[in-house]
């Protein structure tokens, strides 16, 4: 007969090692459980970090090649290159690089070379010691014999640098090439500002063997450390007896032959949370019976809330308890659309100057609580993503931005009238903000950043991203108005185009010119309009070639016509020698100065009407007639007038355009005509479309007439 105490016993001991068992199948499950979880979030990060640096390397990319066509567009500065000219082109370029480093502090070096590879010139900041010495350098050699612009990182005897390059061309020959080099610490710095993480750069052992020295710190076979923080390096050193520091090596940086030179290396340190796992799972061995069978019991009902408790932790704002950065970028790259909206506290940095880090904490905390109720009232998720950033992001399959207006008003009204008692100074702080909205997956973050800038500019409490909004799109859309001006001026597709003016009787007495673009494409004549190209002109130091080339085609046509000619100056065009030398070379080719009649253009604020009158003045001596264009668009000043006393006053055709219906037009017309009449001034009205306008003038006593009535503006030189 069997004894009940060893059953008993044997039962017991069978149920523990059932139970131990339970709990050690239990604890490796966890533990790799655990270890598979933070492999994946790394990765995630890894991932995030690939695509946003790419997204950097792509913006500097496109930022270089915007710097090198402003410069290349400065006037007289490719024909210096094609002579060999160092002295002007160091006179060109050295205020412009000045100003180039003072906004891109990231640029390091400028370099302007001959053909045959001759340094024409060359800029650096005073801390660059980068190399001088190697001028045979694929890049540069490759952008000579191809006679192409290309960009990449490139391995220099001391350094890493990203650097792009553009072939320079003077009458249609290649003359020479520009090259503008980065440091790629700005890639880094950036990157550091958004993850948490060691960063560093590494290059390939194939290209660095003028770096190597006994001091150089070895990632593997292939690759050694150029750039890294001392934890970075001291990790690097210590890799064989840390197994905690996770190395990643994804990131691959690329030349302009797309072969790999160096890598852009992420270092992970994940001892502490190895740590916390380890010290969690510890806890298990002391609590028995009890704590296998709560094992079992996390096992399969509760995993997945620890699991949710390690990854809130590591997607929270410790400060704020919103989720942060690294939480809104696994919301971004999920591949679905967001409306996001990005909010900036307005002048927080002053606020943090005056009362201190710890009471700018406290109201950072308290807008965070607003922004939450807010964000649970409207169903959206909550974020702050840097200091005084906040961004509330809803998934939606589409989007209307003013479907949004409400909620950005209220948005605005609730954070705006907050009175933030801070009790440790005994007063009460309140703050602004500025909201920009975006709507699309990943890149909605940077969509909201360029509305928001766009809302400071402005001086609005909010904007939606548009089109309007993308300085991406619109430096797109100018640089590729600034090549077609280029190509215009080279192909002689500047052309004056004529519009009849005439007398009372309807005879044509003289012709304005007016600028066009005529280019073709796709096989037909294309039109551009003054309004679409000059602005651009104006900004990019085509505006002087363009006017040179207006007056020349214009003046040589008319010198051999019996007509008056009309050309139109602004301002500051009296100003430019250039174009007055210009302007005074072709009068000599008329029988007399009064067949020309200069139409200044009105303009809101002339910085120096005294100098523009000298120069006026001048011209009447030498017998060219003036006249007022636009007069009575909004900036006549009277006293001007007086003091100019031109031939004559152009109405502008915004007034004319209304005058059989408007009752102020018409007044304001006759008020005009007085004015000149009495001054012995001629006037020209414009915008006469139809005979009924064109009579009326005539009684009110306008002396000459302009419009469509009598012909539109035509190309009389080609025609």
């Amino acid at each position: 007969m069997k004894n009940p105490e060893s059953t008993k016993q044997k039962t017991l001991i069978l149920a523990a090692i059932v139970l131990m068992f339970s709990w050690g199948v239990g604890y490796i499950f966890l533990n790799y459980q655990f270890q598979n979880s933070t492999s994946k979030e790394l990765q995630k990060i890894v991932d995030s970090t690939q695509k946003l640096f790419t997204l950097k390397v792509t913006q500097e990319n496109k930022n270089l090649i915007n710097i090198i066509d402003e410069l290349l567009s400065l006037d007289g500065l490719t024909q210096a290159v094609s002579q060999n000219n160092y002295k002007k082109i160091s006179f060109i370029i050295t205020p412009h690089y000045k100003h180039i480093t003072n906004i891109n502090a990231d640029v390091n070096i400028l370099t302007f070379r001959s053909k045959d590879g001759v340094i024409l010139f060359r800029a650096h900041r005073p801390d660059f010691y980068g190399d001088f010495l190697n001028e045979n350098r694929r890049l540069i050699v490759d952008t000579n014999i191809k006679e192409k612009s290309f960009s990449g990182f490139e391995v220099t005897k001391l350094d890493l640098m990203y650097r792009s390059t553009q072939a320079i061309f003077y009458k249609n020959k290649f003359v020479g090439s520009v090259e503008i080099g980065v440091d790629p610490n700005k890639f880094i710095q950036d990157l550091s500002l958004v993850f948490d993480f060691e960063i560093g750069l590494a290059i390939n052992k194939t290209f660095a063997d003028s770096m190597l020295d006994k001091n150089s710190i070895y990632i593997n076979e292939k690759y050694i450390l150029i750039k890294g923080s001392e934890h970075l390096q001291k990790q690097l050193k210590e890799k064989k007896q840390n197994s905690h520091f996770k190395l990643k090596t994804n990131v691959l940086l690329k030349n302009h032959l797309s072969t790999e030179v160096g890598v852009l290396l992420l270092g992970f340190d994940i001892s502490s949370i190895e740590q916390a796992n380890k010290e969690f799972m510890n806890k298990l061995l002391y609590l028995g019976l009890s704590v296998a069978l709560v094992l079992i019991i996390v096992l399969y009902q509760g995993f997945e809330a620890i699991l949710k408790y390690y990854k809130k932790e590591s997607n929270t704002d410790r400060l704020t308890k919103l989720k942060n950065r690294q939480a809104l970028n696994s919301k971004l790259f999920e591949d679905k659309k967001y409306v996001l909206i990005l909010s900036n506290i307005k002048e927080f940095s002053l606020l943090n100057e005056l009362y201190g880090v710890d009471i700018g904490n406290e109201v950072l905390q308290k807008v965070a609580q607003s922004f939450e109720k807010f964000a649970t009232k409207y169903k959206l998720s909550a974020y702050r993503i840097s200091s005084d950033e906040y961004v509330l992001l809803k998934e939606e399959e589409s989007f209307e931005a003013e479907e949004y207006d409400d909620i950005l008003q209220e948005l605005h009204e609730k954070i705006n009238s907050l009175d933030i008692n801070i009790q440790s100074i005994g007063e009460t702080i309140s703050v602004e903000i500025y909201s920009g909205i975006a709507f699309g997956e990943a890149h909605s973050l940077l969509d909201a950043q360029m509305a928001l800038k766009k809302a400071k500019e402005k001086s609005l409490p909010y904007l939606a991203y548009s089109q309007n909004v993308d300085t991406k799109e619109h430096n797109k859309n100018v640089l590729s108005m600034k090549r077609l001006i280029r190509d215009a001026i080279l192909l002689k597709e500047i052309i004056p185009f004529f519009q009849p003016i005439t007398d009372r009787n309807g005879k044509i007495i003289k012709y304005e010119a007016l600028v066009r673009i005529v280019n073709l494409v796709n096989g037909k004549k294309n039109i551009i309009f003054p309004d679409d190209f000059l602005p651009i002109a104006m900004k990019s130091g085509l505006y002087m070639s363009v006017a040179k080339e207006m007056l020349t085609r214009a003046l040589t046509f008319f010198a051999l016509r019996d007509e008056k000619i009309s050309v139109n100056f602004l301002p500051n065009d009296f100003f430019n020698a250039s174009i007055m030398d210009t302007f005074l070379e072709l009068l000599e080719k008329f029988d007399s100065p009064q067949q020309v009649v200069v139409e200044i253009t009105e303009q809101e604020g002339v910085e120096d009407f005294d100098r523009l009158l000298r120069v006026v003045q001048k011209l009447r001596k030498i017998g060219v007639l003036i006249a007022i264009d636009d007069f009575g668009s909004g900036y006549a000043n009277y006293a001007h007038i007086l003091k100019i006393k031109p031939d004559y006053l152009k109405i502008d055709g915004s007034i004319v355009r209304n005058i059989l219906e408007d009752e102020e037009s018409k007044i304001l017309v006759k008020s005009i005509i007085n004015f000149t009449k009495d001054l012995g001034i001629k006037t020209i009205a414009e915008y006469i479309e139809n005979e009924e306008i064109f009579e009326l003038l005539k009684e009110y006593g306008v002396d000459e007439f302009q419009g469509y009535y009598f012909g539109r503006p035509q190309d009389l030189i080609n025609s």
